[in-house]
């Protein structure tokens, strides 16, 4: 089993969206300086020995600044989007065409992380997302409750989509499902098992940023449910400490960098 990481662009925004309290005003500090941050879009395709190439999420739709709602994009800006970027050039990249793969899995489908999902439209590859999350997005959209977190683009019946149900599940050897609700109800972390470079562990936006988790650091704006949120991050933190895992986060650019040193793990 091998796991190659992708490169889906870069978005910037307020840290408030990602960090409790950043930039809030205190008696002292009435007028704090805001800080803006570049976020990394991350996607992973996984070479599976029985099931084939695995793709874990899509990064954000090609053209984005068409797509999403003029306040979404001004909140959270797609700052670097080149052609390697698209995600059948990062697929190529790591030796894959879309055509190569088997099943796709989101971790949970705001627009950054599921609008790619356009690549697979009409095509029979099976979509994995947790059927909370899928019923919470559809619910979103039909209402309008939280539209722009989610966009109708990709919320159709052109794509196969399979509902997970549970708070777990190993659909292929090597490969598990996690609910960590918090960001979104139905958020899925995926745990990787590989045989030499060890466990791996996809927080999606369950943890946005390594401070979320080195400081226990809630999310800020961003954050649905903040006693469901505190409950999934201990329960990944004893899952990491236990297996001595590798943490890719939701968007942290500095441990993107350090883990893309590396062509692929196996």
């Amino acid at each position: 089993m091998k796991l190659h990481l992708l490169d889906l662009g870069q978005i910037t925004a307020d840290e408030g969206w990602f960090l409790e309290a950043s930039g809030a005003s205190t008696y002292s500090q009435p007028a704090p300086p805001r800080v803006r941050r570049q976020l990394q879009m991350i996607g992973a395709v996984i070479e599976h020995p029985r099931a084939g190439p695995i793709l874990f999420e899509v990064g954000g739709a090609p053209n984005a600044r068409e797509l999403w709602p003029e306040p979404v994009f001004e909140a959270f800006a797609v700052t670097g989007y080149a052609r390697e970027n698209r995600l059948e050039v990062a697929l190529g990249e790591a030796g894959y065409e879309l055509k190569d793969i088997k099943a796709v899995i989101i971790g949970h489908m705001h627009l950054d992380h599921a609008g790619g999902l356009e690549f697979f439209r009409g095509r029979d590859v099976p979509v994995y997302v947790h059927e909370a999350e899928l019923k919470n997005a559809f619910y979103s959209v039909a209402t309008k409750e939280d539209f722009g977190a989610y966009l109708p683009h990709y919320l159709d019946f052109s794509f196969n989509w399979q509902g997970v149900s549970g708070d777990q599940l190993e659909p292929w050897s090597g490969i598990t499902f996690y609910r960590t609700p918090g960001h979104t109800p139905g958020l899925m972390t995926m745990r990787v098992d590989l045989p030499n470079a060890g466990t791996f562990i996809f927080t999606s936006d369950l943890i946005l940023l390594k401070e979320n988790y080195e400081q226990s650091r809630p999310q800020g704006w961003l954050l649905r449910d903040h006693r469901a949120w505190w409950g999934s991050l201990k329960f990944v933190r004893a899952m990491a400490e236990r297996t001595d895992a590798h943490l890719v986060f939701g968007h942290d650019p500095d441990v993107f960098a350090e883990l893309r040193k590396e062509k692929f793990y196996d």
